[in-house]
């Protein structure tokens, strides 16, 4: 589990899922977007900050920076324009991280502390894929919420990520 190359495709994937998802939410109302629904996370900008604060702690967790986090609904931007502006960093700051780890580092084992305090150990490649998946997780969610907003969610599988780049021109993913 440890290829580089496979790592780099999940958060590659990961961005333009992201990209895709805030173009989509761009379009909607501004009162949708924070309006509460029947969600653990109250609503589609909660959500979105959600996914930006878990890739923070995940961060910290490999790079030994940590987070003040205390619940996970903490909203550090009041924005919608502040938060994409975040989750575009974000995304490219964590496609420069896999890009600069070698081998070895993809092997080491991350200890980390939850915000309920749970304690546990992953390999840092193991961690790269947990933002990945945990990304594709929560944006399903959002995209419960669009229903329930009426609006179309944005279709953001893998086959349309490969069909994307393929019409795009952009080299394929890997094999």
């Amino acid at each position: 589990m440890q290829d580089k190359t496979y790592l780099r495709t999940l958060i590659d994937f990961n961005a333009w899922a992201n990209e895709e998802m805030y173009q989509k939410v761009s379009e909607l109302p501004p009162e949708e977007v924070k309006k509460e629904r029947p969600t653990p996370l109250v609503s589609i900008f909660v959500s979105m900050h959600h996914l930006w604060n878990v890739d923070v702690m995940w961060m910290g967790h490999m790079t030994g920076v940590g987070h003040n986090y205390k619940t996970l609904r903490d909203l550090e931007h009041e924005t919608f324009e502040e938060l994409w502006a975040a989750r575009k960093a974000m995304d490219k700051t964590l496609q420069d991280y896999v890009d600069s780890l070698s081998a070895e580092e993809l092997e080491e084992i991350i200890d980390y502390t939850l915000i309920g305090g749970k304690t546990g150990s992953l390999s840092r490649a193991m961690c790269i894929t947990h933002l990945a998946i945990h990304g594709a997780y929560h944006r399903g969610w959002i995209s419960d919420m669009f229903g329930q907003a009426g609006a179309m969610q944005p279709l953001i599988d893998i086959p349309i990520y490969e069909r994307a780049l393929r019409e795009g021109g952009l080299p394929p993913m890997p094999v």
